[in-house]
């Protein structure tokens, strides 16, 4: 895991809240009891939603055939940080929010069973996802679940059974890919932002954004966040790169001028929509444009750039897009093979 100082993990990994985590993961009545729930646990002064009773956990833990329950180990292929830290614009009220991945085992699939499970805590928020789904998600050009590759807040627990060399080359294999997927990328970023954008409009509310109904009268983190994509989409057109960090960078300046003005007030709710549809409608006009350019050396420009900002020097730019994206996704392949027990 790289660790930069303005977005740096390390206290946290290092805490014994972290290590708690990761050690009751491999407790077997974690296994048989959480296996194939959407479970949510919440603080009890929340509003948040049970997705399932105590007593949906039991009868269900009952019912899990005995192959399932005889593979009572949860396999963390690697643990992804996301959120406020990784832009720079974390305070000290700010928690941290991570993906805790894990490989399925043959049970899992055989039985079509899998953990799925979310806490919400007051400094920590993660949820756990099995590493196929993960993916998925990463292919389909998902921001949330690609930021921590670009981001380098990717964490290798010692309890991982996997080593750690094979985990990093599929980590750089992965973000080759990522930056490669442009069309499935620029439609997940802008799609993100429309729906903010129409939360927003719709006066929809998270328990956690209740807050800023009364303060601000319409919920001023959407409005931050799909601001915040839609700057980083417009940069990723420009430069090939996907560029999470928000401060002290020239792609972000009019944003960081925008939100201290959000937060102070002097942007109003109605401005704040109308920016949202300029930028929007101005970023698609510039992605359809893109996409219909017959030129591919402009298109190789542009993932070259993006790719070096990983420092693949070796990479083979002289292959076809279409080249390139199988070579990757063999590579990945062969990585979870070679993974597998």
């Amino acid at each position: 895991m790289s660790l930069d100082k303005e977005k740096n993990y390390s206290n946290f990994i290092q805490s014994a809240a972290f290590s708690n985590i990761i050690k009751s993961l491999s407790k077997p009545e974690f296994f048989s009891k959480y296996c194939n729930n959407n479970i949510q646990i919440t603080p009890s002064n929340s509003n948040q939603k049970f997705y399932s009773s105590e007593e949906d956990i039991k009868n269900i833990s009952e019912n899990l055939s005995e192959d399932l329950k005889s593979d009572q180990k949860l396999n963390i292929a690697f643990i992804g940080f996301y959120g406020s830290i990784n832009y720079g614009l974390a305070n000290s009220e700010s928690d941290y929010d991570f993906f805790i991945v894990y490989y399925p085992s043959f049970g899992n699939f055989f039985n079509h069973k899998f953990i799925r499970y979310s806490v919400i805590k007051e400094n920590y928020d993660y949820f756990i996802t099995p590493f196929h789904e993960y993916m998925h998600h990463i292919i389909n050009g998902n921001i949330k679940f690609i930021e921590p590759f670009i981001c380098d807040s990717i964490y290798f627990p010692v309890a991982s059974q996997s080593p750690h060399f094979v985990l990093s080359n599929l980590v750089e294999e992965t973000k080759k890919f990522i930056l490669l997927n442009y069309k499935k990328n620029f439609d997940s970023f802008i799609g993100l932002a429309n729906n903010k954008r129409l939360n927003i409009t719709k006066d929809n509310y998270t328990s956690n954004t209740l807050i800023y109904k009364d303060i601000y009268g319409y919920d001023i983190k959407e409005a931050i966040n799909a601001l915040r994509i839609l700057y980083l989409s417009q940069n990723y057109l420009t430069t090939g790169k996907i560029d999470f960090f928000v401060k002290n960078n020239a792609a972000y300046i009019e944003f960081e001028k925008i939100y201290i003005d959000i937060k102070n007030k002097i942007i109003s709710k109605e401005d704040i929509l109308q920016l949202l549809d300029s930028m929007i409608k101005n970023i698609n006009h510039q992605i359809i444009k893109f996409i219909d350019d017959d030129d591919d050396n402009n298109k190789k420009n542009f993932y070259s750039m993006g790719t070096e900002t990983i420092n693949q020097s070796n990479y083979n730019y002289d292959l076809r897009k279409d080249e390139l994206e199988t070579e990757i996704k063999k590579n990945v392949e062969n990585i979870c093979k070679n993974n597998l027990d």
